[in-house]
């Protein structure tokens, strides 16, 4: 594992176990045990490191799963690797957390441009994720490929608004309503 690579893993401990907005270059690297000035040699800025870690999360959090595999209803396919945006709060409160303290931290007033550029680019990785998904799909005959920018648009804002609810009132967070939804959502989109 390379030295970036370890001390972006440093960083994810940091934001599991006190939160995204705990993330701070002295913070990452007391926890991966190098100074302030190696750090800084692979993240120039604060922004670079919660760049880096967002990205990681982003991509550990969403996995295509089993969408290529054409033996089984495409419907279903799609709605588990959509579900991945929903985590469990009762078995992945941390993962939760630190999607939720994302949009916290980013879009409090005080919020830096840095760290806005980071939930839209969270908002990128995902947006590349979910049309991944649709044009394994449509490649497959299950959608019209040119549905797949206003599809996936259409399924990010449903997401985005799960999300926002949970950001706002985070106790009437309820996972089997949001999974109904995106279950039927995945049904109407490829029953046209």
């Amino acid at each position: 594992m390379s030295t970036r690579d370890e001390l972006v893993r440093a960083a994810l401990r940091v934001a599991s176990t006190d939160g995204f907005g705990a993330l701070s270059v002295r913070g990452v690297a007391r926890e991966a045990g190098v100074g302030a000035t190696t750090l800084r040699h692979y993240f120039p800025s604060q922004a670079d490191l919660h760049l880096a870690v967002t990205t990681e999360l982003i991509t550990s959090l969403l996995t295509d799963l089993a969408i290529e595999d054409d033996t089984e209803d495409p419907a279903v396919r799609l709605y588990d690797c959509l579900a991945q945006f929903l985590p469990d709060p009762a078995t992945d409160a941390l993962s939760r957390g630190n999607w939720f303290d994302l949009y916290f931290t980013a879009l409090a007033p005080n919020a830096s441009a840095a760290l806005r550029n980071v939930l839209r680019a969270a908002h990128e990785a995902s947006t590349t994720a979910v049309r991944r998904w649709l044009r394994t799909l449509a490649a497959q005959g299950h959608m019209a490929e040119e549905d797949i920018e206003d599809q996936a648009a259409h399924v990010l804002v449903i997401i985005n608004g799960m999300h926002l609810c949970a950001v706002i009132d985070p106790e009437r967070y309820n996972l089997p309503r949001e999974k109904r939804l995106l279950r039927w959502y995945a049904r109407q989109l490829l029953s046209g």
